[in-house]
């Protein structure tokens, strides 16, 4: 599961200067910087057996061409089980996703860690942007 943001923005005229100059890196230091503070929440909550869930979590930023894209979110295979849960446990468990689940397997509970590592920082997140396109816009 890999959680993805984008900003896009379209110049017109010399606003395009000013934007590349000022806007931008302010929006790409949101981004990272918001990118970060959920990769870092999302390991504190995320189940550790063996460290490998934990240790795959990372962040990422792609700023080619006029588009900033920040992505946060675990690298192994079984990531989404936990997340979401399995079989019949999973379905009936607070944290269940959309689905499909297997009626026909006990499976686990849902032990979510990048939802609520989101859902923590929504407004430290809003608030990073608010802080740096107001200073970028002074």
């Amino acid at each position: 599961m890999r959680l993805q943001a984008t900003a896009q923005f379209k110049p017109r005229g010399d606003l395009g200067r000013y934007v590349e100059v000022h806007i931008t890196p302010a929006v790409r230091s949101a981004v990272e910087k918001s990118l970060k503070l959920i990769e870092s929440s999302a390991k504190a909550k995320a189940p550790v057996d063996t460290g490998a869930l934990r240790d795959s979590i990372t962040s990422s930023i792609d700023d080619s061409g006029k588009t900033i894209v920040g992505q946060v979110g675990p690298h192994v295979p079984y990531a989404a089980y936990l997340e979401f849960g399995t079989g019949i446990a999973g379905a009936g468990s607070a944290g269940a996703g959309p689905g499909p689940y297997s009626s026909t397997w006990p499976g686990m509970i849902a032990r979510p860690y990048m939802r609520p590592a989101i859902d923590e920082n929504r407004t430290t997140v809003k608030d990073l942007f608010r802080g740096e396109l107001s200073l970028a816009l002074r």
